[in-house]
C-alpha cells in the first residue's frame, strides 16, 4: 500500500480512537508521537526499535521479548516496518469494538476518500492484512480470499464495498474473521 497515501488519511479521529482504546494517555500524545515518527521516517517505513517503542506505548502490558519477535516478523528485508502495518496491528489489538476497528482500517485503505473500497484498494488491504495474520510465507491464495470476501460483502453487487459491506465481508469470511479474533502476540506469532 502506498504509505504516503495512508499517512495523509490519518485523522484526528484516528488519534482519538487509539488514545481511547490503547494505553496512549491522550489523543494529543498519539498525534505528537505519530508526527515525530513521520518526521523521522518520511517514507512511512520505521525501524524495528521505533516500532517496539511505539508498540509498548500503546500496549505496555505486552512482554518485551514477544514485541521484539513481532518486530522481527513484521520487518521487511531491509529491517523496516510500514507505519500502515503498525496501525493495522493497533486496530487489531486495541480494545475497541471490532466493527469500529474495521471502520478505521477501511478509512486507512480508502485511498481516494470516496467512502467505498474498490478492487485495487481491497487488494492493497488484503495483502497487508493476510501477511499480518498469516505470515510473510503464507500459502493463501490472495486472489481467492479477496474474491470470496468481496462476494460476501458486496450485497448490492455494484462492484464496490461500502463500509457496511466491507465490515460484513471481513467478519463473515473464514480467513479474515480468524485474523480479526487475534488479540494476543502469541497467537499472531504462531501463525507468522
Amino acid at each position: 500500500m502506498g504509505n504516503a497515501q495512508a499517512r495523509k488519511r490519518i485523522k484526528s479521529s484516528d488519534f482519538h480512537y487509539l488514545a481511547k482504546f490503547t494505553a496512549f494517555a491522550s489523543n494529543e500524545l498519539v498525534e505528537e508521537y505519530y508526527k515525530n515518527l513521520l518526521e523521522k521516517f518520511p517514507d512511512g517505513k520505521m525501524d524495528k526499535e521505533s516500532f517496539i517503542t511505539t508498540f509498548h506505548l500503546a500496549f505496555p502490558e505486552r512482554p518485551q521479548e514477544k514485541v521484539e519477535k513481532l518486530a522481527e516478523e513484521m520487518a521487511n528485508k531491509d529491517g523496516l516496518i510500514s507505519m500502515a502495518n503498525m496501525l493495522i496491528l493497533f486496530y487489531l489489538f486495541c480494545s475497541g469494538k471490532q466493527e469500529d476497528n474495521l471502520t478505521h482500517i477501511f478509512n486507512l485503505f480508502d485511498t481516494d476518500g470516496n467512502k467505498v473500497i474498490t478492487i485495487d484498494e481491497l487488494l492493497n488491504l488484503m495483502s497487508v492484512f493476510i501477511e499480518i495474520g498469516e505470515g510473510k510465507t503464507h500459502k493463501i491464495d490472495l486472489a481467492t480470499v479477496m474474491a470470496e470476501m468481496y462476494q460476501k460483502g458486496d450485497a448490492d453487487k455494484n462492484e464496490k464495498l461500502e463500509l457496511k459491506e466491507f465490515i460484513s465481508g471481513m467478519m463473515d469470511h473464514p480467513i479474515t474473521s480468524k485474523i480479526l479474533q487475534i488479540k494476543k502476540i502469541d497467537a499472531l506469532l504462531e501463525i507468522m
